[in-house]
């Protein structure tokens, strides 16, 4: 039979989370430019469904939006825009209140076609703070994006040989030893959806509507692999990812990726 991680009947929007890392939470957010640590502007926001930072809150550019998930920052850009090469030119986040689980990683995750001169953008972060230095950065125009996954400890996923015909590879660290670890995925978005999981309760996945379950499987020690055939037609086809340690009822990362 085959194992159901998010139930039918269980699906409850905009219900609390059971577990949130920026999710209903408080963070700053400061342009730095022309170095780091010089605000251009900043901003204080409360993390939740919707954009964070639209265009028109943005006082030195109305070209992008800032949307920051619960594990996540996206930059949507409705113009062509070039950013200035300089010492640092980008977007540092603090946790406001120090009520956000410590950080424990910043890294480039995903792009459209259209985003150029990506070699030069760098990240970095503390306990309670991470940033992304755009500097030199080109964007085609209208409908070009970048996100940044943050990651806070906890399991980890990662999805490698997303290929149409091929084999993908899934892989969770640091889950429950010996504990279960569900999958999931959606072609529509990156949520944020509550869902009840059953015996985890509520949880904020950032998945949108409608979820696609892949299974659940068994870590061996802290480690979670499975293999999934990836049919030829989706090639081409962006993806959503993330997956539920059992053990800990405990979120992994969100991960958005496009079938090759």
């Amino acid at each position: 039979m085959r194992l159901i991680l998010f139930t039918a009947l269980g699906l409850i929007l905009c219900a609390p989370a059971a577990f949130a890392q920026m999710n209903g939470q408080t963070v700053t957010a400061d342009w730095y430019y022309p170095t780091f640590g010089a605000s251009l502007e900043s901003h204080t926001v409360l993390v939740g469904a919707g954009t964070e930072l639209p265009n028109t809150a943005i006082f030195n550019d109305s070209k992008f939006d800032i949307d920051i998930g619960d594990d996540y920052v996206q930059l949507s850009f409705n113009a062509l825009s070039n950013w200035t090469a300089t010492s640092f030119n980008g977007w540092h986040f603090t946790d406001t209140n120090g009520t956000i689980n410590a950080i424990s990683n910043c890294v480039l995750d995903s792009w459209s076609a259209g985003m150029g001169n990506l070699g030069g953008v760098t990240t970095g972060f503390t306990a309670d703070t991470f940033w992304m230095n755009m500097a030199g950065m080109t964007v085609a125009g209208p409908g070009d994006w970048i996100r940044f996954r943050v990651d806070f400890g906890g399991p980890q996923l990662s999805v490698s040989n997303l290929v149409g015909g091929g084999t993908a590879v899934f892989t969770v660290t640091g889950a429950t030893s010996g504990g279960n670890v569900g999958l999931a995925y959606s072609l529509t978005g990156g949520g944020p959806t509550t869902v009840n999981t059953g015996s985890c309760s509520l949880q904020t996945v950032d998945l949108s509507l409608p979820l696609s379950v892949i299974g659940i499987f068994p870590a061996i020690g802290t480690t979670m692999t499975h293999n999934q055939p990836i049919p030829p037609s989706a090639s081409g086809l962006s993806v959503w990812f993330q997956g539920l340690d059992f053990g800990s009822c405990t979120l992994t990362n969100g991960v958005a990726m496009t079938v090759i």
